[in-house]
Parts: structure tokens; sequence; C-alpha cells
């Protein structure tokens, strides 16, 4: 299998799971959250708002319509190769929403309210983990957090996800006129949070890459357009092969582990790779010492 098959088979699993954490995700919505009336947060709570206030504007569409400007605004900033998966993900979760709504709106799992949100989080955790995992979002907060972090890098994607969220999620207290609507959605982040964390790196919040390549250069500008991280070179002499080699030191977000390995698998297939579980970052693009 030559480059250009490998590439094309690694592009249709990303887009095949992508579909996939789409679906579960959905599923979560549908049968679990929007049924016991309560917020998911981000551009997709601020839908269901639209959608439980007026009654005829599916959830799904107000979701694709809320991000159109988003992903017009976030083109030049984002990139070309993460705004398509981006699109793709939230385009088809959407569309799933609406699709699946009258399908098992007649399902009843359980009637227990925690229940729903328990499992409806731990289903949701599971395909945002999945979409993240192979370089995608859903869009909405996803795409505002890192358009804001792109222009003060010195406040954390983390923080701004939380801002946007808590205040989606104080507004559904006034919208559903329940301040316990608010607390079932703060258990949802919660648990979905954690399951996605989980999932990506094993409940770190970065991972510190080694890479030893002989195509530093190449490597590099791969990580720095395709990650959107920078990197710090090492000089060094491989002791077996005796030959001049590069170690780069990346620190990356865990839903940005996946792009990486694959933009060095890609670069230089014979570089070796060590990821590291990073128990705190302080620095440009991750969290402000004292902050």
């Amino acid at each position: 299998m030559n480059q250009h098959q490998q590439h094309k088979a690694r592009a249709v699993l990303d887009y095949t799971l992508i579909l996939l954490g789409n679906l579960l995700y959905a599923s979560a919505v549908v049968m679990f959250i929007r049924p016991v009336d309560v917020i998911i947060g981000g551009v997709g709570g601020v839908a269901q708002m639209i959608e439980y206030l007026t009654g005829f504007l599916p959830m799904g569409v107000m979701v694709i319509l809320l991000n159109l400007p988003l992903f017009l605004i976030s083109f030049r900033q984002l990139g070309r190769q993460f705004l398509i998966r981006t699109t793709v993900a939230t385009v088809a979760s959407s569309l799933m929403i609406d699709f699946l709504t009258p399908v098992l709106s007649n399902v009843v799992i359980t009637e227990d309210k925690l229940l729903s949100v328990l499992y409806g989080g731990v289903l949701m955790g599971l395909g945002l983990g999945l979409v993240f995992m192979r370089g995608a979002t859903t869009g909405g907060s996803d795409i505002i957090a890192k358009m804001v972090t792109g222009k003060k890098p010195h406040i954390s994607l983390g923080r701004v996800n939380l801002t946007v969220n808590a205040v989606v999620i104080a507004a559904a207290a006034f919208v559903y006129r329940s301040p316990e609507a608010a607390l079932y959605a703060v258990v949802v982040q919660y648990v979905a949070s954690s399951i996605i964390d989980m999932l990506l790196s094993g409940m770190d919040n970065a991972s510190a890459a080694l890479i030893v390549t002989s195509k530093p250069e190449e490597m590099a500008e791969a990580v720095l357009h395709e990650v959107q991280r920078g990197c710090t070179g090492l000089d060094g002499r491989g002791m077996y092969t005796n030959q001049a080699v590069t170690t780069l030191m990346i620190a990356a977000r865990p839903h940005e582990v996946s792009r990486l390995k694959a933009a060095a698998h890609r670069v230089d297939p014979s570089s070796f790779m060590i990821f590291l579980n990073a128990r705190e970052v302080l620095g440009l693009g991750f969290k402000v010492a004292g902050g």
C-alpha cells in the first residue's frame, strides 16, 4: 500500500469513526437528555432552548444555522482540514438528532431522571470522545474556544469552554423555569467530560510528546500547520547508529494527540515517538503560571 492509499484509508477510518461518534452523541440527546428537559450546553444547548420555546424549529437544524457564522468566521484561523471535519461532524450529528427524534420518541429506557442524565452523559462522552480522537469537534463552543485561544493564548481552551457552557446552563434555569434543570445539566457536562478525558488521555489534561526524527524542519512545519502547536528542537546523536538526530518536544491537548501522531507518521514513518502524561502545562497556549 503506497502513501496515497494509506492516507485515503486513514481518512475513511477517521470519517467512519466520526459518524459513529455522532450517532452515539445524537442517541444520547434523543433517548436520555432531551426527554427529561435537561440542557446539553454550548450551541447545542442554545438550539435546544430555541426548540423548547418555539416548538417548531428542530434542534438539529438550529444547530447548523447557529454554527454557520462560526464556520465562516473561523475558516482562516483554524485551518481547512480541521474545519472540514468539524463541519461534517456538526452537520451529521444535527441531522441524526432530527432523524432519530421521531424514530426513538416512543422508546423509554428509564423514567428515572438521574439515570437518564448519567447514562446520557456517558453515551454523549463516548460519542464526543470518538469525534475528538479523529481530529474533529461538533462545532459550537469548541470553535469559539479555539478562536479565543488563538487570539489570546494565555487563556486556556478549557476555561473558555467552561465559561460558554456555564452561561448556557444558567440561561436554561430561566428558560425551563427550573434551577434543577441547570443542576442536572452540570451533571451531564461533568460525566461527559470525564468519559472524554478517559478516552483521550486517561484523565490527564495534556500530553508531552518527544519525537526523534531525521526530518526536524518538515516535522516542525507539519506540527505547526496541522496541530497548531509549536515545538522545541533538541540536538542529539543516536548511540546505536552514531547519526545526528533531532528530538522535538511538543506539548499538546488530549484531543490533539491523534492528529500529532498522524502528522508525525506521515512526515517521517521511521520517527521514534514517546508520549508522556503531563500533569500540568504552563506557558503560551496553555495555562499561565499563577493564573
